[in-house]
């Protein structure tokens, strides 16, 4: 009889992308899968992809006599629906992938006796995670640094690395061009953009590009694509902005240098591909997760670190010269990426499974 796995994760890029490389990868070892995200994960989710069901949970809770009100109800509702479509669907395992939206899916897992499954990214402990780690059989982590994991749980945790889109793991690398010609920097705000990089970066890259020949390829919010591209254009700067792009990794892979957030992922696929990056975390990520994957990268050799209230038209211009200065640092950046065994990541955990069945 086939084994059904039902994964959940909130609705950004981080959470998402994780979850439909772990669904395609066991529906091809004949798992059943269904998978539960909120509205904003609903976007990612291909119309012939597998069973879904979407829950509008408002998290985290906000100040406020009513708003918390307002909270509690939801998260009763919520927990209500989930201990519905759980028993309903009978899983063998519930994997929760992060996101508050899993929070009421692993209680109702709890209740139901369901074996939880957790994976956590970060090089912090995410709150949800750390809440279920009491309860679940297994938490597979990208690296065993992570910090604030009580040590009465290692036991429970798995290495495997990060989990990648699966055209990310397919991809067969070429080698990059001569470094001492023509420089491609990417820029990465998200999955959720980052305005801040629309309003800073382009003026840099102009004022660099006068010495240093430079193709951009910049991801922005929609609102901002039109003018970055217009001001590009008009400073002949060879340029392709984006708000979303269906083939990411393409773009990844024609990159020298990237300019990036430290959402797991991102950084997770700059790595796969050996795209050094220039890391700017997003300094209102909960527990400040952001910075934490940024100073792991670079104690491992992997980025330069610039912290947002540090940035400015001055010190990325700065970072930016010294960089493109120096190919050998940005070889050896690049060697020192590949350093990781992320290919692996789904076997890994499949492995684990199988002991728990």
């Amino acid at each position: 009889m086939k084994k059904k796995i039902l994964f959940s994760s909130g609705g950004t890029g981080g959470h998402v992308f994780p979850s439909i490389s772990l669904i395609n990868f066991f529906k091809k070892k004949e798992y059943e899968t269904i998978f539960v995200t909120d509205k904003r994960g609903a976007k990612y989710i291909k119309k012939n992809f597998s069973l879904y069901k979407i829950f509008n949970v408002s998290f985290p809770i906000r100040a406020g006599f009513v708003n918390k009100i307002f909270f509690y109800l939801k998260l009763i509702l919520a927990l209500f629906n989930s201990f519905l479509f759980l028993r309903k669907e009978k899983p063998d395992f519930v994997f929760g992938l992060g996101g508050y939206v899993s929070f009421p899916i692993c209680l109702a897992a709890k209740l139901l006796n369901i074996k939880i499954l957790l994976y956590e990214p970060n090089l912090v402990l995410g709150r949800v995670n750390k809440y279920f780690l009491r309860f679940c059989s297994k938490l597979f982590i990208n690296s065993k640094n992570i910090l604030n994991l009580p040590n009465k749980y290692l036991t429970k945790c798995v290495e495997v690395g990060n989990i990648l889109r699966e055209e990310i793991i397919k991809y067969e690398l070429s080698e990059k061009n001569n470094l001492n010609s023509k420089k491609t920097i990417l820029i990465l705000g998200g999955s959720q953009g980052a305005e801040i990089f629309g309003e800073e970066i382009p003026q840099v890259i102009l004022d660099i590009n006068k010495s240093y020949r430079i193709n951009v390829i910049q991801q922005s919010l929609p609102k901002q694509v039109n003018e970055i591209q217009n001001f590009y254009n008009e400073n002949n700067i060879e340029n392709y902005i984006f708000s979303f792009h269906e083939n990411i990794v393409e773009l990844i892979s024609k990159a020298d240098l990237a300019i990036s957030r430290c959402g797991s992922s991102t950084i997770g696929e700059l790595e796969f591909l050996g795209v050094p990056f220039v890391a700017i975390p997003y300094p209102f990520a909960k527990d400040n997760h952001q910075y934490q994957n940024a100073i792991y990268y670079e104690k491992k050799g992997c980025c330069w670190l610039l912290e947002q209230k540090n940035l400015s038209f001055n010190s990325l211009k700065e970072m930016l010269i010294k960089i493109l200065d120096n190919n050998v640092e940005l070889s050896l950046k690049r060697e020192n990426m590949f350093k990781n065994d992320s290919k692996n990541t789904l076997l890994k955990i499949e492995k684990e499974m199988e002991k728990l069945i």
